[in-house]
């Protein structure tokens, strides 16, 4: 009777350790070129937008943590004066750091590493701390070349299907929106013959990308590791206009290999390793 005890024990352990999900852990560096003056691409041909059925956003809750934590501290970036101030104050200085203000939209350009705390757990997706990245010597080497990392973070995540593993957004650099210059209406009389809420929008404004990088990223595992990315990297030309260019890889990939990717506009460098297994 024990030994029939024992094995069934045995039998359940081994099979519930057969169906644990193995978990991996991404860390992405993602850097602009140098303008190449005598570059031959043609970025003006149109793109439909990137978007997935399930999508995951980490770098949003991470950023606006961020941002409201400075905003106590301080800087002045993050500060929301409040109405009451500005009634009785034609210089107002009050300083609202709660969830009122929309701390991500005040950023002019997104800090390189979103800061997090560690974590160590298997319980949901979630991004890593900056001391838990391990591409100090990657890093360097751009330094030394004289090229812009614009986003470096990872996260870890479980072994999921194609089906079921979520595209994770990752947006990075400087704020488009945030620099589209405002519309002129002084000496436009068509602007001044319409109401506020049929206000004419230049074309050129009307499609201004939120970021100067954004996209999407899907990591599956089918016998191998594959990874599946698209991110639009955007500029605003001489002529006010923005271009983008997009950036699509589809790959399959060995865990801890480091991998390169080349973009005239971008390169990335990637890296996923296994994760307490």
């Amino acid at each position: 009777m024990l030994f029939r005890n024992s094995l069934l024990l045995l039998c359940c352990l081994f099979t519930s350790s057969s169906f644990a999900a193995r978990w991996f852990e991404i860390e992405v560096l993602i850097y602009k070129q140098r303008p190449a003056p005598y570059l031959q691409e043609d970025f003006s041909l149109k793109h439909d937008e990137i978007n997935a059925k399930r999508s995951k956003d980490l770098l949003t809750p991470a950023y606006t943590a961020q941002a409201k934590q400075a905003c106590i501290e301080g800087d002045s970036r993050f500060r929301s004066d409040s109405f009451t101030d500005s009634l009785v104050n034609s210089n107002p200085h009050s300083n609202v750091c709660d969830d009122s203000v929309d701390f991500l939209a005040s950023y002019n350009q997104l800090p390189v590493t979103p800061v997090v705390e560690p974590r160590e757990d298997t319980d949901e997706i979630y991004l890593i701390a900056p001391e838990q990245l391990q591409f100090v010597e990657q890093k360097n080497q751009l330094d030394r070349k004289g090229l812009t990392p614009i986003l470096h973070t990872g996260w870890r995540f479980p072994e999921m299907s194609e089906k079921r593993a979520p595209s994770i957004r990752l947006f990075a650099g400087d704020h488009l929106a945030k620099h589209a210059s405002p519309v002129e209406s002084e000496n436009n009389d068509f602007i001044s013959l319409v109401g506020p809420t049929e206000r004419y929008i230049p074309e050129q404004l009307q499609h201004v990308p939120e970021w100067e990088l954004d996209g999407l990223m899907k990591i599956y595992v089918r016998h191998y590791l594959f990874i599946n990315a698209d991110f639009d990297i955007s500029q605003r030309l001489e002529n006010g206009d923005y271009e983008k260019a997009r950036f699509s890889q589809f790959k399959r990939v060995i865990s801890n290999e480091i991998h390169y990717f080349d973009h005239p506009r971008m390169g990335m460098i990637l890296q996923i390793r296994r994760y307490n297994h």
